[in-house]
C-alpha cells in the first residue's frame, strides 16, 4: 500500500504542467502599435549605442560628487530599497507551498472530570468544543463509567503535509510574486536614475540662479551709476523731476530682480540639500559658473528601450505577473491533489487505573475538486483576466510616453542649440551696441535714456542666454534618463 502512494506522488511529479511563458518586450503590444515603432528616431541625433557613465560627460566631479552623496543617503531611495527586499522575502514565501510541510508536536496535560447521571450506560460526556483560547491538542476523557477521574496525557508526534503541484498553481504564485518582485527592482533603479537626474537639473538650476543674480547685479550697477550722473545734472539744470523718477524706477526694479535671483538661488540649494539628507538651510556651496555642454549623445534604436529603461522593465514585469496570476486562478478550479502523513508515541496515565502507551501513524492521499463555491472562483478568474489586459494597456502607454520623452529632449536639444547660437549673437551685437552708445552719449549725439534702453536690451538677451545655456544642461539629462542609459553601472540593491 505504501509504494503504491509514494507510486502515485511521483506520478503526478512527473505530469505536472509546464508554466507557459508571458509575452516579452514589444511582444505585448498589438501588431498595429508594435508596426509603429520605427527603426531610428525621428529627431535630429547621433547614431551609437546608448552609453552609461553620463553624469562624467559634463566633466564635473562637483556635480558627480553631489550625486553619489544623494544616491547613498537619499531616505526615499532606502525605502525602496526596502521594498525590494521585502519583495523577495514575499517570493520565498510563495515558493514555500512547493515544499512539504513538517511540524513537530509535544504534548502534556492534565485532564480531570466529574460526572452525575446515567453513569455505566456507554454515553458519552458533552464536548463543549473550542473555548477561545489556545488549545494544546489533547484528547478529552470520553468515559461515562467513573462519577469522578482525572488522568495525564503527553508524548510527541510529528506529522508532513505535501500538495502535489499538478496544474501549475502554485508555481503561477510564485512566479507571480518573482515578476512582481523584478518590477519593485527596476521601480529601484528608476528612482535611483530619476534621483541623480534631479540632482543635476537642481545643480544647473542653482548656477542659472546665481548667473542671473550676476545679471541682476550688473543691470542694478548700471541704472545706480546712471541715477547718481541724473542727480548731477539736475543740480546744473541738465535734468528734470521726471528723469530723476524714471532712472529711480529703474533703479528699483532692478533691485527687486536682484531679490528675485537671490531667492530662487537659495530655493534650489535647498533642494539639492534636502535630496542629500542635510538640514535645508540654502547655506550649501555651489560653483557659479556652468560645465561644458557635453558632445551629441549616441541614441541607440527605438525599440531597445523598450529593454533597457527601467520604467518600462517595471510595466512589463508587472504584465508578467498578472499573466502569471491568471493561471492561479485558473487553476485553482481544477483538483487538488495532497498527500499527509503522521506518527506518534504517546502515553494516557488514568489514576488509580493504569497506563496506556500507543503509537500511531497514517499515511493518507487526498483529492478535492471545487463543486460550487457561489461563483467566487469564475469571478476570481475574470479579475486576474481583467487586471492582465489592463497591465497590457498601461504597457502600451508607457511605451509611448516613453517614446515621446526621448523625441522631445532630442527636440529640445537641438533647438535650444540654435537658440544658445542666435542669443549668443544678439549678446554680443548689443553690447557693441551699448559702447557706441556711451561714446555718443560723452559726445552729446544721443541721450541717457537711449544709452540705458540699450543696456536693458543687452542686459535681457543675457537673461535669455543663461537661461538658455541651463536649459540646454537640463535638457540634456532629460535625455539621458529618457533613454535609459544609466548615470554610472548597473544600480539594483545587491541580492
Amino acid at each position: 500500500m505504501n509504494s503504491r502512494v509514494l507510486l502515485g506522488a511521483a506520478c503526478l511529479t512527473l505530469v505536472s504542467c509546464a508554466l507557459k511563458h508571458p509575452p516579452f518586450g514589444a511582444d505585448i503590444m498589438p501588431e498595429s502599435a508594435r508596426a509603429q515603432i520605427p527603426g531610428h528616431w525621428a529627431g535630429p541625433h547621433r547614431s551609437g549605442a546608448v552609453v552609461p557613465n553620463w553624469i562624467r560627460t559634463f566633466h564635473d566631479p562637483e556635480l558627480t560628487a553631489l550625486v553619489a552623496d544623494a544616491v547613498e543617503r537619499n531616505p526615499d531611495l532606502k525605502a525602496a530599497a526596502a521594498r525590494v527586499e521585502a519583495s523577495r522575502a514575499a517570493v520565498r514565501i510563495a515558493a514555500a507551498s512547493l515544499y512539504p510541510r513538517i511540524a513537530m508536536k509535544g504534548l502534556g496535560e492534565r485532564q480531570g472530570q466529574h460526572l452525575s447521571g446515567d453513569l455505566g450506560r456507554g454515553i458519552n460526556p458533552p464536548d463543549f468544543g473550542g473555548s477561545g483560547t489556545e488549545n494544546s491538542g489533547g484528547a478529552g476523557l470520553d468515559t461515562s463509567t467513573d462519577e469522578t477521574s482525572q488522568r495525564w496525557v503527553y508524548g510527541l508526534a510529528s506529522g508532513a503535509a505535501w500538495e502535489a503541484d499538478v496544474w501549475g498553481r502554485i508555481r503561477s504564485k510564485k512566479a507571480a510574486a518573482k515578476a512582481e518582485s523584478e518590477a519593485l527592482e527596476a521601480d529601484y533603479e528608476f528612482a535611483r536614475q530619476s534621483l541623480a537626474a534631479a540632482v543635476a537639473r537642481a545643480y544647473f538650476t542653482t548656477i542659472e540662479a546665481a548667473q542671473q543674480e550676476a545679471n541682476a547685479q550688473e543691470t542694478l550697477n548700471i541704472y545706480q551709476e546712471y541715477s547718481k550722473l541724473t542727480d548731477v545734472q539736475k543740480t546744473q539744470g541738465f535734468a528734470s523731476d521726471f528723469d530723476v523718477s524714471q532712472i529711480t524706477s529703474r533703479t528699483a526694479s532692478a533691485q527687486e530682480a536682484l531679490y528675485t535671483a537671490q531667492q530662487a538661488r537659495a530655493q534650489t540649494i535647498r533642494a539639492i540639500e534636502v535630496v542629500t539628507s542635510r538640514y535645508p538651510a540654502g547655506k550649501f556651496d555651489v560653483r557659479r559658473s556652468f560645465p561644458d555642454q557635453p558632445k551629441a549623445v549616441p541614441a541607440g534604436l527605438p525599440a531597445q528601450i523598450l529593454e533597457r529603461r527601467p520604467d518600462l522593465i517595471a510595466s512589463e514585469r508587472r504584465f508578467a505577473a498578472a499573466f502569471h496570476r491568471v493561471n492561479e486562478a485558473r487553476t485553482a478550479r481544477l483538483p487538488r491533489f495532497v498527500l499527509s502523513a503522521t506518527s506518534g508515541l504517546g502515553t494516557a496515565q488514568l489514576d488509580s487505573v493504569g497506563t496506556l502507551d500507543a503509537v500511531v501513524w497514517s499515511f493518507a492521499a487526498g483529492v478535492t475538486q471545487p463543486i460550487f463555491f457561489g461563483g467566487e472562483l469564475q469571478a476570481a478568474q475574470d479579475l486576474r483576466t481583467a487586471e492582465q489586459k489592463a497591465a497590457a494597456a498601461s504597457y502600451v502607454g508607457a511605451a509611448l510616453r516613453a517614446f515621446e520623452n526621448v523625441e522631445d529632449a532630442l527636440a529640445g536639444d537641438y533647438y535650444l542649440r540654435k537658440r544658445e547660437g542666435a542669443l549668443a549673437e544678439a549678446v554680443s551685437s548689443s553690447g557693441e551696441s551699448v559702447k557706441l552708445g556711451g561714446k555718443q552719449l560723452e559726445q552729446g549725439q544721443i541721450d541717457m535714456f537711449t544709452v540705458l534702453r540699450l543696456s536693458g536690451e543687452n542686459l535681457a538677451a543675457k537673461v535669455q542666454l543663461t537661461q538658455i545655456r541651463a536649459s540646454r544642461l537640463r535638457e540634456r539629462v532629460n535625455l539621458y534618463l529618457a533613454l535609459g542609459g544609466d548615470f554610472e553601472g548597473t544600480g539594483a540593491p545587491g541580492k
